[in-house]
C-alpha cells in the first residue's frame, strides 16, 4: 500500500468507518466454505463491520488493518484487539482456516501482489479458503481521493493467483456495485482453496 493511500485511511478513518454499516453480502458464502468455528484472518478490516459478522458466526478472528486509526475503531466495535499490519508484514504459517480480504488487496501495487499472495498461501492450513475482492480495470492508477489501486481484469487476476501458489481450486466472480466514493464500480473476487 502506498503512503498516500495509507494516509487517506489514517486521515479519514472516522468518516470511512461510519460510511459502511452493512456487511458484505458475499461474506456468508465465504464463511460457509471455511472450517466451522475455525480461525480466520481478515486483511483490511476497516471499521470492523464484516469482522463483527465473522465473530458472530463462531469463528476465531485475527483482524488486521494497515491504518492504526481504523484498527482502533474496529477494535472498539468488535471488542477485541485489531492488529495494525501491512500486507507484506504477514508472517504466519499454516495458521488460518480462512483468509478474508474485502477491497483491501486491491491497494497492493501490481509488482508486489504475487509476493503477498504467496504469504497468504503460506499462512493458510490445508483446505483453507481465501476470498479477496478487487476493483477491476486495465492499469494501475489512483482514484480521485488519492488512493492507489492495482486495477486488474479478471483473467489477469486469475493468472496472477495461479502463478503465485499451487491452489487446489480457484474461481472468480465479477459484478458491478459501488464503493466509498459512491461511483459505479466493477469488482472481481477470487475464491481459492489451498
Amino acid at each position: 500500500m502506498t503512503d498516500t493511500t495509507l494516509n487517506f485511511y489514517e486521515t479519514n478513518s472516522e468518516t470511512y468507518a461510519a460510511n459502511k454499516a452493512t456487511p458484505n453480502p458475499r461474506l456468508g458464502a465465504f464463511l460457509s466454505q471455511c472450517k466451522p468455528e475455525g480461525r480466520v484472518l481478515e486483511l483490511g478490516t476497516g471499521g470492523g463491520v464484516d469482522a463483527s459478522v465473522i465473530i458472530a458466526n463462531g469463528f476465531t478472528l485475527d483482524a488486521t488493518d494497515g491504518s492504526a486509526q481504523l484498527a482502533a475503531i474496529a477494535s472498539r466495535r468488535i471488542g477485541q484487539p485489531v492488529r495494525t499490519m501491512l500486507f507484506h508484514e504477514l508472517d504466519a504459517e499454516d495458521a488460518y482456516d480462512g483468509v478474508y480480504a474485502c477491497a483491501s488487496l486491491t491497494h497492493v501495487p501490481r509488482q508486489d501482489l504475487c509476493e503477498v499472495i504467496k504469504k497468504i498461501y503460506r499462512a493458510m492450513t490445508a483446505n483453507a479458503v481465501v476470498w479477496a475482492s478487487f476493483k477491476a480495470g486495465s492499469e494501475e492508477a489512483s482514484d480521485a481521493l488519492g488512493r492507489s489501486y492495482n486495477y486488474l481484469q479478471q483473467d489477469e487476476l486469475m493468472s496472477l493467483w495461479q502463478a503465485a501458489a499451487p491452489w487446489r481450486k480457484m474461481e472468480a466472480e465479477a459484478w458491478t456495485g459501488s464503493a466509498y466514493d459512491r461511483k459505479p464500480t466493477d469488482w472481481v473476487a477470487i475464491t481459492a482453496v489451498k
